[in-house]
């Protein structure tokens, strides 16, 4: 039987991939000595006597087998060593061709072609420095002769097994990044255990630390180590015969295993496997009987599925590390720590100069890292599309299937030259029930659960097949475990893309993806969660790990080719969740199409109710008090009553209430407070109580009912709310309200040192919820303590954590409101200037908003900031216009202090004529004794203490200020404190 070859034995002696060497039958073998690359005899064959052949330099060794120039050995093929011998033996005379080939290959059929390539690299290795023209002449139409003279010796014939002189290993690999540390861990579990697998993903690097490894480890064998790349042949049967080939055995047999067994025996040496997975179990067979019956031999493979043979130890090998997703500020030094990144700029193509990486560009390498999960090959091939298309314009493609196609190194292996002809590599090794399921499986993005893959990936198949092919196509790499207990998977990145053209072509695309967005929906729907209560632990992380997966069904719902029923469902039974998570602005995008796309059957339902809910209450907290906020809480409000929802509707009048008071508008605050009560009482949850209590606590503070606000404010913080059904999250901010306002209120009755201590503890608190909305809403009170009380410094810290947190969570009216309370700071130290132009902006800003809740604190510092500023006219236009704002929107608590600046800045403009001015102050000094409010009656009476002393009337000033000052019991370190002890000290002393 003929067989056709490849030259798999490059003739100067490197490897060339993609060829295969097949040894011929026995019948072709001549009865010459047969001598293998490592100059042991091959097995069966009896060799000629030992010669030595002496030209020039050169010396030929025939029974080791080895050429040495200058003492040195040689590397040449072998193909190219037995041209060599048969023309020194027929030297001086001519050898035909056909001779040539028949010493060369026996009766394998061969051309022309392979003759003249073994020739010309023959030629190559021995020079031309002597005779004139070369040692070997072509005689044309006749073939070809020895031109030098060769000197022949005999000598004893050289051991049986004597140590190999040189390794049949491709070249060590050129770059290998971030790998150094598996392969000293390698090669020490290699020496010891004598068999180790790697396995991993296509592109992983697996053959590269192969070859590090195999290159490392050569002085353990004394340099007898051979690389068998399987990814050349297709035919299991070949496997021996191409190993006998690679060692230089000759069996007489079919069967050459037992032969090659027995030669293994006596060796010690290092056999590398490439590329096992399209032949695995004729690899695991012969590779058991290797390790079993050769105890020197020492294995090691490389597969994208373990080969489950006795011995074997796998290693699956990672990734590269990239930078992680939440790297905050990435810089260029910081990047380049990951092995990832330093492979990618690695590889990036330059002409002269090393590719630097700047900080700008950093987290964008980060990105098509992480994008392509750090595999070696991906990283490489993205690389070298960066000289053509640029950092970014490489990021922008990796969200079409281009990166597929790019193209790697000409040199590369076939399979490795793009990443789709590696991904065809393993899918075309496939079964088609692997095929199949592995296409489906395309449909998830990111995670997913088993349980999801059972479902969407069945169709036709029964569940426990598609489990077993879940955990075949673990085995072989296509598919990553999320993590050594959780029963989750994911693809990659790039597999997936694969995946997804793969589906595409199937034709079962929207099949499947209709499937996968029911999947997602029922386990939504079973969790039954709702906007008002406190979402299950299970639907959390449910969430959590599957977000990707529920963006990618609702992009799909909503899209041309989808279902947007399917799309409104499955945003009203998760929208309570996004809100949760804090994805206010997705929320938003999300409900408000889903609304938009319900028809008439879908309206009124619990299905319109949940996505008002959730659409009011994320526009509201992302954008502010904005009127179609305020639009869909009345429409969802009467649904929930249509319903008979008694918490939904709850729950939207606490939206409404907190709407209400955002806007400043406290004019129907009382009204809403009686609703909620009514409501309140129809839920049987305590907590319902606590938050109603906590209604009332708010709208007495800000209706300057002061005295009350106590006592409700301790309602509301003493009730137990261990066994709360209402979400602590959804009511949180007005609960946690009721805490803040009263410390606030202490202030407000004078008691300075307690506001202190209840506005910290109120902090501390809420800092522990872990909910930014409810973090922010705290914050704003606590500042207005620190600010009443004088100490800059911590008001300073609040509002930095105030603009920290709303920009972190993209809580945008918050961080607006951080610039007013800045330029509050920054006027009460005397930065007029800069002061003046922060409150505008934020006032300006928080209009815009709708959210103008402390707008008559921001007016009173912007106006008195204008009047030290010597701006006294504008002063006043702005503390009258915000007097008259107040008094339209119900704004009671906040008159005292805007009469008494408006007093001030009137007695400041007509010194001589303060009867108006005077008059301002006495009504805002009557307003707050009136109410109970000590600290803004003492701010009144330092006022009003000035202007009569000014007039020469310090008896009367004293007779005013004395007795409120004696009203304290604490807090005399304050501002307010300070200043009116200072003052009357002046006015003692002017009696």
């Amino acid at each position: 039987m003929t067989q056709r070859i490849d030259q798999r034995d490059a003739p100067d002696g490197k490897r060339e991939s993609g060829q295969l060497e097949v040894p011929a039958p026995p019948s072709a073998v001549s009865s010459r000595g047969i001598q293998n690359g490592l100059g042991v005899a091959r097995v069966g064959v009896s060799g000629p006597p030992a010669r030595i052949a002496c030209f020039g330099p050169f010396r030929l060794h025939t029974s080791n087998r080895v050429l040495e120039k200058n003492g040195k050995p040689l590397k040449i093929g072998s193909r190219a060593l037995d041209i060599l011998i048969t023309l020194l033996e027929h030297s001086p005379a001519i050898v035909s061709k056909r001779e040539l080939i028949e010493r060369t290959w026996g009766k394998l059929v061969v051309d022309d072609v392979s003759l003249r390539v073994h020739m010309a690299a023959l030629r190559k290795r021995l020079g031309a420095e002597e005779p004139p023209g070369g040692y070997i002449t072509n005689v044309p139409g006749r073939g070809y002769c020895f031109a030098g003279d060769v000197t022949w010796t005999d000598v004893a014939a050289t051991p049986r097994n004597p140590p190999p002189v040189s390794a049949q290993l491709p070249r060590e690999p050129l770059l290998m990044v971030g790998r150094d540390q598996v392969v000293g861990e390698l090669a020490a579990q290699l020496e010891t255990e004598r068999f180790v697998s790697i396995v991993g993903a296509g592109g992983i690097g697996k053959t590269t630390i192969a070859l590090a490894l195999a290159h490392r480890m050569l002085s353990k064998f004394q340099g007898a180590a051979h690389f068998l790349d399987l990814a050349t042949i297709e035919d299991s049967r070949l496997l021996t015969r191409m190993l006998a080939t690679q060692l230089g055995v000759v069996a007489v047999s079919d069967q050459p295993l037992p032969v090659i067994l027995s030669f293994l025996r006596e060796q010690r040496m290092l056999l590398v496997f490439d590329s096992c997975e399209h032949l695995v179990e004729a690899v695991a067979a012969l590779t058991e009987n290797i390790f079993r019956d050769a105890p020197g031999v020492h294995i090691l493979a490389t597969s994208r599925e373990a080969l489950r043979a006795a011995g074997e130890q796998v290693h699956h090998l990672p990734p590269l590390a990239c930078p992680p997703l939440d790297a905050e500020s990435l810089t260029a030094t910081q990047a380049l720590s990951f092995p990832a990144v330093q492979l990618f700029v690695k590889q990036v193509p330059h002409s002269d100069r090393a590719v630097e990486l700047t900080d700008e560009d950093a987290p964008v390498v980060a990105e098509i890292c992480r994008r392509l999960d750090g595999i070696p090959l991906a990283l490489q091939l993205a690389a070298s599309r960066v000289g053509a298309h640029g950092l970014r314009g490489t990021a922008s493609m990796l969200d079409k299937h281009f990166r597929l196609l790019w193209r790697g190194r000409r040199t590369a292996l076939p399979r490795h030259q793009t990443l789709g002809a590696t991904l065809d590599w393993s899918y075309n090794l496939l079964p088609s029930t692997e095929q199949m399921v592995f296409r489906r499986l395309a449909v998830f993005v990111g995670g997913f659960a088993i349980e999801a893959a059972l479902e969407v990936g069945a169709a036709e198949l029964d569940p426990a097949e598609v489990a077993e092919t879940l955990a075949a196509l673990v085995e072989k790499s296509l598919v990553i475990p999320e993590g050594a207990n959780a029963r989750r998977y994911r693809l990659s990145d790039t597999t997936r893309a694969y995946a997804s053209r793969k589906l595409t072509e199937s034709g079962e695309a929207l099949e499947i993806t209709r499937r996968h967005c029911e999947q997602i929906l029922r386990v939504l729907e079973a969790f039954h969660v709702t906007v008002w209560a406190p979402p299950t632990p299970e639907s959390s992380r449910f969430f959590f790990g599957d977000l990707a997966n529920l963006r990618a069904a609702l992009d799909w719902g909503f899209s041309d080719e989808g279902d947007a029923e399917l799309g409104a469902r499955l945003i009203g039974a998760s929208a309570c969740l996004f809100i949760q998570r804090g994805l206010l602005t997705e929320c938003v995008s999300w409900t408000g199409r889903a609304i938009r796309a319900l028809n008439s059957s879908g309206q009124g339902t619990r299905l319109e109710l949940e996505l008002q809910a959730c659409f009011a209450s994320s526009l509201t907290i992302a954008t502010g008090n904005v009127p179609a906020a305020r639009a869909a809480l009345i429409r969802a409000l009467e649904v929930a009553a249509h319903l008979g929802d008694a918490p939904m509707e709850f729950y939207l009048l606490h939206a409404l209430y907190m709407w209400q008071i955002r806007s400043g508008d406290l004019a129907g605050a009382e009204e809403l407070t009686d609703r909620v009560e009514t409501v309140a009482r129809q839920i049987a949850d305590p907590f319902a109580d606590a938050i109603a209590y906590g209604f009332r606590a708010v709208t007495c503070f800000f209706t300057a009912d002061n005295r009350n606000v106590g006592r409700y404010a301790q309602m509301a913080l003493d009730v137990p709310l261990r066994s709360a059904k209402l979400s602590l999250a959804r009511f949180g901010d007005i609960h946690r309200g009721a805490k803040t306002f009263l410390a606030l209120n202490c202030w407000f009755l004078g008691y300075p040192d307690q506001a202190v201590a209840a506005a910290a503890d109120a902090v501390q608190e809420a800092e522990s919820l872990n909910h930014a909305f409810t973090l922010c809403y705290v914050l704003m009170s606590c500042i207005l303590v620190a600010m009443e009380t004088g100490d800059q410094r911590r008001a300073e810290e609040l509002i930095h954590r105030l603009s920290s947190t709303a920009v972190k969570h993209e809580l945008l009216t918050y961080a607006r409101a951080a610039l007013g309370w800045q330029g509050c700071l920054a006027i009460s130290r005397g930065e007029m200037a800069r002061g003046i132009e922060l409150l505008q902006s934020g006032i300006s800003a928080l209009h815009e908003d709708g959210y103008e809740l402390y707008r008559p604190w921001f007016s009173v510092r912007l106006s008195e900031g204008l009047a030290k500023w010597g701006q006294r006219e504008l002063a006043f236009s702005t503390i009258c216009e915000a007097l008259s704002w107040a008094q339209s929107h119900g704004r009671i608590l906040n008159f005292v202090e805007l009469l008494r600046v408006k007093g001030e800045i009137l007695s400041s403009m007509t010194p001589g004529d303060s009867g108006e001015g005077e008059t301002c102050l006495l009504e805002s000094l009557n307003l707050a004794r009136e109410r109970g409010l000590l600290s803004l009656e003492l701010r009144s009476g330092i006022s009003l203490a000035r202007l009569w002393a000014g007039r020469g009337a310090s008896g009367k000033a004293l007779q005013l200020l004395e007795p409120i000052v004696k009203h304290f019991y604490e807090g005399f370190g304050t501002p307010d404190l300070v200043a009116a002890a200072a003052l009357l000290d002046e006015l003692q002393a002017q009696r």
